[in-house]
């Protein structure tokens, strides 16, 4: 059966039409003619398998990563970057005409990665046992099958060889991958570097992890902080779990980025993508006018946004609900002499609710989870007169549905898409929203 692709799909995936029924081609480009076996009929969609290319697309490349296609995390590798960059435009814009019926006209060209390969600062990796020795690597995605990843193309030179270390550590100690049964052995690895300075956390069953491992993975070069998370939870997306041991060496990452000091602790967030993170929040920073009285931040995270504003305003409050990463903020804002920026553990949608009732807010800067904003959230500003909004967002589905709500009391000015995540689906968008 063969099928000419018409569309990229949310996932990357190449997109086709059987007798009006989209069909969802993975490894397949916008153009090409490809031969398929359906996997998989629904009602309103089937699934395919990609057996050949028939006609190729100018834009096909050979991937540089030889397990691209079972890994399945960078499904754009087989496209040219410039072609990656129009895929994800059109992505975005599709998302923001199906929602919220926004003109395409508005959303400028996606700001490119300076870098395409080893950009990202942190991975998570699961573990596993292959031939007797324990590795870090992936799951197929959705499946059980582990795929043992020798060299990830996508992670930041240092941040690889890092792993490489702490494998060869772990390995000598004879430690094995975690066991569901007695609870014990290592779960996942999690690894954040900037600036050769990396930090480690082991997630792992009821362990009491010997002290000579310790002191030989701390012996590791550029190795300055390390951390261990007991989870024994089953069949749970969270990485961590709630209890964090400090082992050795510093108890929080320190990096610099444009200009601000931060310091940051295993479990709170930033970008994966440091050289991107500067653009996201120059940009931010060009959507703010001077002289405001009063921004805040929802999902501030460890406040490197808020800090980045800090001449925009006389008063800067961010709110965020995880306790590591208040505590990150607040130190943030004393390392970089912002007495003006301060920083609160809280509900998003209930804090904002309290200040909104009490102060008048120039601008509020939202940048969810995927999940965007929930509709207490949502019913908080519309009810506010926050004059307006920065909302950042990594997820186009959700971006449009939560603006199609605001537009009822909030004009849509401009979207910035940029390009944090090369060779994947995903782009990273900052609107602009002013009240009417």
């Amino acid at each position: 059966m063969k099928v000419t692709i018409k569309k990229t799909g949310i996932n990357g995936e190449g997109i086709g039409y059987i007798d009006r029924m989209p069909v969802f081609v993975p490894q397949a480009l916008i153009g090409e003619e490809v031969e398929i076996r359906i996997v998989d009929k629904q009602k309103r969609y089937a699934t395919a398998e990609l057996l050949r290319v028939v006609k190729s697309s100018k834009n096909r490349i050979r991937p540089k990563c030889f397990i691209q296609n079972t890994c399945g995390a960078c499904p754009l590798m087989i496209a040219r970057y410039p072609a990656q960059l129009e895929y994800k435009q059109d992505l975005l814009k599709q998302s923001l005409i199906k929602y919220a019926q926004i003109d395409p006209r508005k959303v400028a060209r996606v700001k490119a990665s300076e870098d395409v390969f080893g950009y990202r600062n942190q991975f998570k990796l699961p573990c596993a046992m292959e031939e007797g020795r324990l590795v870090s690597g992936l799951f197929m995605p959705n499946s059980n099958y582990f795929i043992d990843v020798k060299k990830c193309w996508i992670h930041e030179d240092g941040l690889e060889r890092i792993r490489m270390d702490i494998m060869r550590v772990l390995n000598t100690h004879g430690c094995e991958s975690y066991n569901p049964h007695d609870k014990k052995g290592i779960r996942n690895l999690v690894v954040r570097g900037f600036d050769n300075r990396y930090q480690c956390t082991l997630v792992t069953g009821n362990d009491e992890l010997d002290e000579r491992l310790i002191s030989d993975l701390m012996r590791i070069k550029g190795l300055t902080s390390l951390w261990q998370s007991i989870h024994t939870i089953k069949k749970t997306p969270e990485v961590f779990g709630n209890k964090m041991i400090h082992l050795a060496g510093e108890t929080s990452l320190a990096m610099e980025l444009d200009g601000l000091k931060l310091r940051i602790s295993p479990r709170s967030f930033f970008q994966l993508n440091s050289k991107q993170a500067v653009q996201l929040y120059r940009t931010i920073a060009s959507m703010v006018k001077e002289d405001n009285e009063l921004i805040v931040e929802a999902y501030s995270g460890i406040g490197a946004i808020s800090l980045y504003l800090k001449d925009k305003a006389k008063e800067i409050i961010g709110i965020e609900s995880i306790k590591d990463a208040v505590v990150n903020a607040n130190q943030n804002a004393a390392l970089n002499g912002c007495e003006h920026v301060s920083f609160l553990c809280d509900d998003a949608a209930n804090k904002l609710t309290y200040l909104s009732k009490k102060r008048s807010i120039d601008v509020l800067v939202v940048d969810p989870p995927r999940s965007g904003l929930d509709d207490a959230m949502l019913d908080c500003i519309l009810r506010s007169k926050i004059k307006s909004i920065i909302y950042v967002s990594c997820n186009p589905a959700t971006l449009g549905k939560n603006l199609a709500v605001l537009s009822s009391r909030y004009n849509v000015d401009r979207i910035q898409p940029i390009d944090m995540f090369p060779h994947t689906p995903h782009t990273e968008a900052i609107a602009l929203l002013c009240r009417k």
